[in-house]
């Protein structure tokens, strides 16, 4: 059965459940992740925050190499798949706040990682090979994990189920931007998008902000009717 006959065949009930599943993290639980991955393994930590900065899929960061990497002028290239751009982006340096930092992050990394014959950035620690798809998927799931049992300590709901996977940090990148006010031109250009379509699929709006803008319109509406009534 492929996908197009699985979602036609899909209940109103299980479209509902699907539309309403997680697929982004917020900013804290992001921050909960990177924090996490940063006490952890400083390869995970700068895969995570490459990851996320510039919006990439488990292949794209997995198939990340050396030559990507231009640490002189703080640039990153990255060759995108399924028909994206090819994007050229800084590395983003953050002073003073060494879980969001990616430049600090990936030269730890490389500096650990010390002399190898394979050509990409994130290697397995075990023989030097260029991480797997899954593998990825995995490490960010142990994040996720360690991260939920951290907020449930300190009385925060963990970080839900359905966004323990990697893609959810493009999602996650693409959600935030939009909440913060970004255009979607922006946030197609920085997750590397050759459509703007491409990129509203990543945009989930939280039950907060579409309060916000309803009660902001609500409120322009009731005004505006107020208004007409007291102008002659």
């Amino acid at each position: 059965m492929t996908v197009e006959d699985t979602m036609i065949n899909q209940t109103e009930a299980q479209k509902t459940i699907q539309a309403n599943e997680v697929q982004h993290l917020t900013e804290s639980e992001l921050m909960d992740v990177l924090e996490c991955a940063r006490k952890t393994s400083r390869r995970d930590h700068s895969l995570i925050l490459t990851m996320y900065w510039h919006g990439l899929r488990n292949q794209e960061v997995a198939r990340l190499r050396l030559s990507d990497i231009d640490f002189a002028s703080c640039l990153l290239t990255v060759q995108r798949q399924k028909s994206s751009l090819k994007t050229t982006q800084p590395l983003v340096k953050m002073k003073g706040h060494p879980a969001k930092c990616e430049l600090t992050a990936l030269k730890t990394w490389l500096k650990e990682r010390g002399e190898q014959v394979s050509q990409y950035v994130f290697t397995s620690n075990r023989d030097g090979s260029c991480l797997g798809q899954k593998q990825i998927n995995r490490l960010f799931a142990k994040y996720c994990t360690m991260a939920s049992q951290v907020r449930k300590e300190r009385g925060d709901n963990p970080i839900a189920e359905s966004a323990w996977h990697a893609h959810a940090l493009k999602h996650t990148r693409g959600t935030l931007l939009a909440e913060k006010g970004a255009s979607l031109l922006a946030i197609k250009l920085v997750l590397g998008h050759k459509s703007a379509q491409s990129s509203e699929r990543y945009l989930h709006a939280t039950q907060k902000t579409a309060w916000i803008e309803a009660m902001k319109l609500d409120t322009d509406f009731a005004m505006t009717r107020f208004l007409n009534k007291c102008m002659p």
